[in-house]
């Protein structure tokens, strides 16, 4: 498959817009949990939310672009969600011993995110099947 430049340069664009709302909401959740890595947990959950709703969406509607597909699933969502930073934190968590807090935050991220993920898509299956 080869990459027009112009959708090469908006991937990279969504990606980097994706890592910018990442960064934010770490700076912000950070302030309001400064011992928890809150920001990480709650982009996660939050990507695999509009996950769900952009794989209804993009099944749903037939006239939907593939490029949209790509710059919104891989570029954007795939910028915002930090499952490699995740990876680290849970790490970090079970080097300090700290076993529990580690359990904890695996289970949220990987069941939370799977959880949302079904919630966006049949909250926007039911919106496209209501309008």
């Amino acid at each position: 498959m080869t990459l027009p430049v112009s959708q090469f340069l908006l991937l990279g664009f969504a990606a980097a817009c994706g890592a910018w709302l990442r960064y934010f909401t770490g700076l912000f959740m950070h302030v309001l949990f400064p011992a928890l890595p809150m920001g990480t947990l709650v982009v996660n959950l939050v990507g695999g939310f509009l996950m769900g709703m952009s794989i209804a969406y993009f099944e749903s509607i037939s006239s939907a672009s593939e490029d949209m597909r790509l710059i919104i699933n891989v570029g954007l969502l795939g910028g915002l969600t930090t499952y490699s930073a995740y990876t680290a934190e849970i790490f970090n968590f079970i080097d300090k011993g700290a076993i529990m807090h580690a359990l904890f935050f695996a289970a949220a991220h990987i069941i939370g995110a799977l959880i949302l993920c079904f919630i966006g898509f049949y909250l926007l299956n039911l919106f496209l099947r209501s309008s």
